[in-house]
C-alpha cells in the first residue's frame, strides 16, 4: 500500500467514527468525504480594532511632562576639570615619594631528604628513559648542594 492510500483508508475510518457520534450525540453529521480547508480570510481581524483607545490609561496617567535639559555652565566645568586636576597631582605625588624597603631575614636553608626512587620505566619508550634520567640527575645535583651549605643556626 502507498502512503497516500493509507491517508484515504485512516479520513473514511474518521468519516465514519465522526457520524456514530453524531448519531449518538443528536447532532448533525458531517458530510464531507474529504477534509475541508481552513476558511479563507474574511478581512475581519481579531483584537482590538484600530485605532481604539484605552480609556482607563487616558483617565488614570496623564502625560508627564518632560523636564528641561539641564546643561553646565562654563564655571561649573571650570571647577569640576581645577578639582580632577588636584586629584592627580595628589597621586602624581604620592606616587613620587620613596617607599622605604624592609630587609627580610634570609630564610634559613633546611636539609633535603632524598625522595624514593620512581618506578623504574618500561624499556619499551627510550624517550621515557630520557626524561626519567634528567629527572634524576637534577634531583641528585640539588642534594648535592643543600649537604654542601652550611647550616646557619640562630
Amino acid at each position: 500500500m502507498n502512503t497516500s492510500e493509507i491517508i484515504e483508508a485512516i479520513d473514511q475510518e474518521i468519516l465514519k467514527l465522526q457520524q456514530a457520534r453524531a448519531l449518538l450525540a443528536d447532532v448533525p453529521a458531517i458530510q464531507a468525504t474529504k477534509p475541508v480547508a481552513a476558511k479563507p480570510a474574511t478581512g475581519k481581524r481579531r483584537g482590538r480594532p484600530k485605532g481604539s483607545v484605552n480609556k482607563k490609561a487616558e483617565v488614570v496617567a496623564p502625560a508627564a511632562v518632560k523636564p528641561a535639559k539641564r546643561t553646565l555652565s562654563a564655571e561649573g566645568k571650570g571647577r569640576i576639570a581645577a578639582a580632577q586636576k588636584a586629584r592627580w597631582a595628589a597621586q602624581k605625588k604620592a606616587a613620587a615619594k620613596p617607599v622605604a624597603k624592609k630587609i627580610a631575614p634570609k630564610p634559613v636553608a633546611k636539609k633535603i631528604a632524598p625522595k624514593p626512587a620512581k618506578k623504574a620505566v618500561p624499556a619499551a619508550k627510550p624517550a621515557a628513559k630520557k626524561i626519567a634520567a634528567k629527572v634524576s640527575k637534577k634531583r641528585a645535583v640539588t642534594v648535592k648542594k643543600a649537604a654542601a651549605e652550611p647550616v646557619a643556626e640562630a
